[in-house]
């Protein structure tokens, strides 16, 4: 078994980017943490609640750490996801619409010029 790889978010990150990261790092492993703290704990619900919803995974864990380093207080939000029977078949699907949208966006700013 593989070691889980975390996929660190911060405040600022888009999750529809950071889903896709999280799906990415899915393609060579069956789980992955998202973490983040406090300010990016949302961003990491998120990123988690629409994998799970459009069926890409499963939640395995969900929990919180409180570090002390230099007498500061820094506390970690961790969701760990596990990749569902069906997500390569899913990944596939998405990624070949992904490429047509792509294809029809790039022809119709060539038909503009």
């Amino acid at each position: 078994m593989s070691e889980i790889k975390d996929l660190r978010v911060t405040q600022f990150d888009n999750p529809k980017k950071t889903m896709y990261f999280a799906k990415e790092l899915l393609l060579t492993r069956d789980k992955i943490n998202i973490t983040g703290t406090t300010n990016s704990a949302t961003i990491v619900a998120r990123t988690a609640e629409g994998l799970v919803r459009f069926g890409y995974v499963t939640y395995e864990n969900v929990k919180t750490e409180t570090i002390i380093e230099n007498n500061k207080k820094r506390i970690r939000f961790i969701v760990t996801i596990k990749k569902t029977n069906n997500f390569d078949k899913l990944y596939k699907e998405n990624e070949e619409n992904r490429k047509k949208k792509e294809e029809e966006r790039k022809n119709m700013e060539e038909s503009k010029k």
